[in-house]
């Protein structure tokens, strides 16, 4: 027997039809647990490059059941998407636009082949999607994120603002290798007739020499401030808090170009360490060295679905929060 690739259709809260491609294996694994692949965004359920193909694959032959679809008013799904700006798309799942799409897959999947566990995966905003969904369903038994945003988009959030401060090195590098490269004319010409984004340019250089001015300045006794309000997502550290605490497994891997790694480390690592080490069984991350967001280099990727099926294979063997993270990593 080889395994199946089926279109399969269903309908969510709403009444509106969701179409997906159903991934059965030759040779299920025997905790009977099902892969739902969560679209990104406006990539739909193939995800850019067809990445999702490459995972439902890997996936598929480890014994997972696989079922990747279309959110409502996405791809062939029915519905509409109202949001003038791609931007406040993005915001708009980044709060839990898609959960009640995702809990439909799970009751469509239940209903029809009696699955009641699912690892929820996905790509940025397949995998923020899965995140949300878990605190309103507990059939969801791990995540396995790829990219996950911890900001909010919008249109009417001002990105530069708040930029981290490794973004802010990396576009300052950006432009001054630039001004060194053989082309660094074209960056004149755009520069001279307005095209350039002078507020990104001005942030980029001329915060450093800032901070490095404050740095000097004598030190004085003033009241600590509060943390500043960002663009930080307010749904985000509970949500994760509460997987990690409900002994369900997150593991999640991040492309070392990507900004929104940076902006995990600084707006979500620096400020929840102790519950992070409080639940570091339950929890693990990996980072694909010089990758971009969608993993497009094959090597990029490659590492990308070898870090997956490491961490699947632990779920699976029972061997994920018996012991630290590093027991995982030796694993598989």
């Amino acid at each position: 027997m080889t395994s199946e690739v089926l279109p399969v259709t269903f309908r969510n809260k709403s009444g509106h039809r969701l179409f997906g491609i159903l991934h059965r294996p030759a040779h299920p694994c025997a905790s009977g647990t099902a892969i739902l692949l969560l679209s990104p965004g406006v990539k739909m359920r193939v995800a850019p490059h067809r990445l999702y193909l490459d995972m439902a694959e890997r996936f598929v032959a480890l014994g997972y059941t696989v079922l990747r679809f279309d959110f409502y008013g996405l791809g062939d799904s029915e519905g509409d998407v109202h949001e003038e700006y791609l931007a406040d798309l993005y915001g708009a799942v980044q709060v839990g636009r898609y959960i009640h799409d995702t809990i439909a897959a799970m009751d469509w999947m239940q209903s029809t082949h009696g699955t009641t566990k699912f690892i929820v995966s996905g790509l940025c905003g397949g995998a923020i999607t899965g995140l949300l969904a878990a605190v309103k369903d507990p059939r969801i038994v791990g995540l396995l994120g790829l990219a996950i945003p911890v900001i909010l988009d919008g249109s009417r959030i001002d990105f530069n603002k708040y930029m981290t401060d490794a973004q802010l090195n990396a576009t300052r590098d950006g432009y001054l290798g630039k001004l060194a490269s053989p082309g660094a004319w074209r960056s004149w010409i755009r520069f001279l007739t307005f095209q350039s984004d002078y507020k990104m340019i001005a942030r980029s250089l001329v915060k450093p020499v800032l901070a490095k001015l404050r740095r000097a300045e004598p030190m004085t006794a003033v009241p600590a401030p509060s943390e500043p309000a960002d663009n930080t997502n307010p749904y985000f550290a509970p949500a994760f808090r509460h997987m990690v605490s409900t002994a369900r497994p997150v593991y999640l891997i991040f492309a070392e170009m990507d900004r929104l790694f940076w902006e995990f480390e600084k707006k979500f690592v620096e400020r929840n360490r102790p519950m992070l080490d409080a639940h570091a069984a339950w929890y693990g991350m990996h980072v694909t060295k010089d990758a971009n967001h969608i993993f497009s280099f094959r090597e990029w990727e490659e590492d990308m679905l070898e870090q997956c099926s490491r961490w699947l294979r632990c779920f699976e063997g029972g061997q994920l929060g018996m012991a630290d993270r590093q027991g995982m990593e030796k694993a598989g």
